[in-house]
């Protein structure tokens, strides 16, 4: 459970400015000089916000310090978006002027900017922080080692380890993935029940929440909730963003690797019929329980299949042609579906098919649904005919539907390749002459002179209903058997 303690009970910004030996003024940010000092410390690196952590002292003669007023201004900003106490900067030649710019920036996000006097040592600064802390720091100590007992535990399960954390503490904690806005985990405080009406904002004694940008290569947000009067000790607090931040990056390695394996095998699917690396993304299902394909909006891919490996959903997402495709078994459909929900995402569904060579015929008609579908209200529109299993029941079945329908187009020669493309071209476009010609980056006089070959070769009208139906199944049994060997 956190120590109860009172703001004043721990050494703030005010008490290093009112300790008058110290010779400390304050230049900006006067709005932030209750905020605790865990530790002081001097540093004149480029970017100091990557050795120094929440709650603690940046003391520099002004090495560290941009030259640039827009730049001093963002120098600022790093600094307290990382949680720091304050910027101290003594009386020396070796810092540059500091720009108005600069102080507007401190005063707007009340981050204290102080100005000490030649003659005090960094030393003795740092002597003064650690002289306040020493009471409470065996128990402190105490705390740490339990801490890092509950992580060496863990056992690289982020969401235990969190829970463990959180209950050690006495806090609720979240971890929050920048990009979708997920709680990657959730663990809600021991105090979250008793405020959980429409005005517990409004109470003063509601749980406080405060928020910490992680470190790593992925943006991450840790949320903490303390009890009413409990505030987190600094010290606990910077190595409990240490732990959380090492479990973090790799469960989030893992999400990316899943990321990308599942858009490869998709994309081995829908090119060549390969299955190698599908079942182990999709454990537990096979295609005899049943899958669908489902396209969206491309622009939303990244964000879908990131939010599809934060939650281990079983499906593979990547990029098609034109849009971006889910292969969804049966079982997962009301994951997907509450993802798309929550993201307001349209989305095109195929039929259910068993056959995983039917993925390429799927995409097809998940496309077309989509097109259709996407500025409709529904979010979920599935298509509604006859199934691809029906189209093409068998392999033999559907070589026998090519073969009579297509005639000399289903042949393996070039001449046959570029009539049978410009064909299914133009039924994908539903016959329209421009999106057909513009798709084949040709002439719609090409066109013309194509389709009335076509209908030489396979003595089918392009405009009749009745062969335009048997051409467009010969073209869904294309789709479906084109990677057979």
């Amino acid at each position: 459970m956190a120590t109860a303690e009172s703001p004043r009970s721990l050494l703030t910004v005010e008490d290093l400015v009112s300790t008058t030996s110290l010779g400390v003024t304050v230049m900006a940010g006067q709005g932030g000089l209750d905020r605790q000092v865990l530790w002081a410390h001097s540093c004149e690196m480029e970017r100091p916000e990557r050795w120094l952590g929440p709650h603690e002292l940046l003391m520099t003669v002004g090495l560290g310090v941009p030259v640039a007023p827009a730049e001093q201004a963002e120098f600022i900003a790093r600094l307290d978006d990382a949680g720091l106490a304050g910027l101290m900067i003594g009386n020396h030649d070796l810092a540059p002027p500091i720009s108005t710019q600069m102080l507007t920036e401190a005063d707007a996000r009340s981050f204290p900017v102080l100005f000490v006097a030649e003659e005090t040592p960094y030393a003795v600064v740092a002597r003064h922080v650690a002289a306040a802390h020493s009471s409470s720091q065996i128990q402190q100590v105490l705390k740490l080692s339990k801490l890092y007992q509950v992580a060496a535990s863990a056992d690289d399960d982020t969401a235990a380890l969190t829970r463990d954390l959180a209950l050690l503490l006495g806090i609720g904690i979240s971890i929050v993935d920048g990009l979708t806005g997920i709680a990657i985990v959730g663990v809600p405080g021991p105090h979250a029940a008793e405020h959980t009406g429409d005005h517990a904002t409004d109470e003063p004694s509601a749980a406080k929440a405060r928020t910490f940008p992680l470190r790593g290569d992925y943006q991450v947000e840790l949320r903490i909730e303390e009890p009413p009067g409990e505030i987190l000790e600094s010290l606990i607090l910077v190595h409990l963003m240490k732990v959380i931040e090492v479990s973090v990056e790799g469960f989030l390695a893992a999400a990316d690797h899943r990321v990308r394996a599942s858009a490869d095998a998709l994309a081995n699917l829908l090119s060549s019929g390969s299955a190698t690396g599908v079942e182990e993304l999709l454990d537990p299902y096979r295609p005899s329980g049943g899958f669908r394909l489902a396209a969206f909006a491309a622009a939303a891919g990244e964000r879908v299949a990131w939010a599809a490996a934060l939650r281990r959903l079983p499906v593979l997402i990547g990029p098609g042609r034109l849009n971006h495709h889910a292969l969804i078994p049966q079982g997962a459909t009301d994951d997907v579906r509450r993802l798309a929900e929550e993201a307001g995402l349209h989305l095109g569904v195929s039929s259910v098919f068993t056959d995983y060579r039917d993925v390429g015929a799927a995409a097809e008609e998940a496309a077309r649904v989509f097109t259709a579908a996407q500025f409709s209200d529904r979010l979920w529109t599935e298509f509604e005919g006859t199934t691809i299993s029906v189209l093409t029941r068998s392999h033999r079945e559907a070589q026998e539907i090519i073969h009579g329908v297509l005639g000399s187009l289903a042949e393996d020669t070039a001449a046959a390749a570029k009539l049978r493309d410009t064909l299914f071209a133009y039924l994908r476009n539903d016959r329209h002459w421009q999106r057909t010609a513009d798709e084949l980056h040709i002439h719609r006089q090409t066109l013309a002179y194509r389709l009335n070959r076509i209908e030489q070769e396979t003595g089918l009208s392009v405009t009749r209903t009745a062969d335009l139906s048997a051409l467009w199944i010969a073209y869904q049994s294309w789709a479906a058997t084109k990677n057979e060997s």
